[in-house]
């Protein structure tokens, strides 16, 4: 009988032993995911998000909530263009420090687009949020003519533009732009 008893006690340990690892592993990943999720994914390079400062935008047609179409013809020096996707984490987090810059834009909602990346269902409440200070455009994602153009591979993206369709700012933080755009 007390052999039945060892056994049953290192099992219990055995098992102890795999509960804590296990614990321990979990905690490990979620703060993995936490780095991830707050921009640790990105490129270490801030212009590596889209073509980089001091590129030109390739030619696209693309057509705003509004029904206006905008090419690269109509981004003017000091216009804003900003990509965003609801499945990205980084880009709830950026968005109201977007919000509180393009506020402060002169020239205001004509001054700025916003791509959004995803299907018409999920893009419903950002649609909403951006729609009041942004043109809007949406795009199935990166392969989209617009993100195609700008040469995006992550979001979010801000884009400030400079003459004739030269990229003049170009990162995945808001706080990359200047404090004053000059038109």
């Amino acid at each position: 009988m007390s052999v039945l008893w060892a056994a049953l006690a290192i099992v219990f340990i055995i098992c102890l032993l795999n509960l804590v690892l296990t614990v321990a592993v979990i905690r490990r990943l979620r703060e993995h995911t936490e780095l991830i999720n707050r921009g640790g994914g990105h490129p270490p390079g801030q212009e590596e998000i889209t073509l980089p400062a001091g590129a030109r935008v390739g030619e696209f047609s693309a057509v705003t909530g509004d029904d206006r179409t905008v090419t690269r013809d109509d981004l003017r020096p000091g216009m804003l263009v900003a990509f965003f996707s609801p499945r990205c984490p980084t880009c709830e987090e950026q968005k109201p420090a977007f919000i509180r810059y393009v506020s402060g834009l002169p020239g205001g909602r004509d001054q700025v687009i916003a791509v959004l990346l995803g299907s018409p269902e999920e893009l419903g409440g950002l649609r909403e949020e951006l729609g009041g200070i942004a043109q809007i455009v949406i795009e199935g994602d990166v392969d989209g003519a617009m993100a195609a153009a700008f040469g995006l591979r992550g979001y979010p993206a801000f884009c400030l533009m400079g003459q004739d369709g030269v990229l003049q700012v170009t990162g995945f933080k808001v706080d990359v732009l200047p404090d004053s755009v000059a038109l």
